[in-house]
């Protein structure tokens, strides 16, 4: 569901800084607070947005195309939370510049699967990315993975397995918890036409 490129969105990007981070300053004060969390791909914010009124703490959400990245801004802005930053870039440009931080939870939406096996080496799940972010967590952390792609879902236990990460929980059929999780417009979307969906929760010891 690729969008379309909206002619308004570098500019906007350019003119709200309050919310949109061109880099990481880990001195910053947003991510000296208790508790922080990550979101690698939030599409159109629904997910980030929601949990920031949820959750106490800080959310930094990445998504790399500046269109979407400016939506979710947007409606960010429109909601009037003040615990998120969005930087338009990707996971792996961005996280030798997080190295410093240490996030509560790295939330993984319902990424692009890359479904053919000559693509692998682009799914946000490699082991290699599951071992960085793990390394971004706190003691006790998490990365929670959803995906309505059987092919990613297999993909990442298997891939988290030959990292020697702990799979505290998975499931090919998620039930969906309205008090303990928020909803992506993707989600929303695929569970309106039927969809199941997948998670999967990798904890840090």
């Amino acid at each position: 569901m690729r969008a379309r490129k909206k002619k308004w969105a570098a500019p906007f990007l350019k003119e709200h800084k309050e919310i949109i981070l061109e880099s990481i300053d880990s001195d910053d004060v947003f991510f000296s607070s208790q508790s922080l969390y990550l979101e690698v791909g939030i599409g159109k914010g629904d997910f980030i947005i929601d949990r920031s009124k949820k959750l106490d703490g800080n959310f930094l959400g990445l998504e790399r195309d500046a269109s979407i990245a400016a939506i979710a801004a947007k409606k960010a802005l429109e909601n009037e939370v003040d615990n998120v930053r969005i930087i338009a870039s990707d996971f792996d440009f961005i996280f030798p510049l997080m190295e410093k931080l240490r996030f509560d939870i790295i939330y993984l939406n319902f990424s692009d699967p890359w479904p053919k096996k000559k693509h692998w080496k682009r799914r946000l799940t490699t082991r290699q990315r599951l071992l960085q972010m793990a390394s971004l967590l706190k003691e006790n952390g998490k990365i929670i993975i959803k995906t309505d792609q059987t092919c990613l879902y297999e993909f990442s236990l298997e891939e988290a397995k030959e990292a020697n990460l702990k799979v505290a929980y998975s499931t090919d059929d998620y039930v969906f918890d309205a008090e303990n999780d928020s909803m992506s417009e993707y989600e929303r979307l695929f569970r309106e036409r039927g969809v199941k969906i997948n998670r999967i929760i990798i904890t840090k010891e």
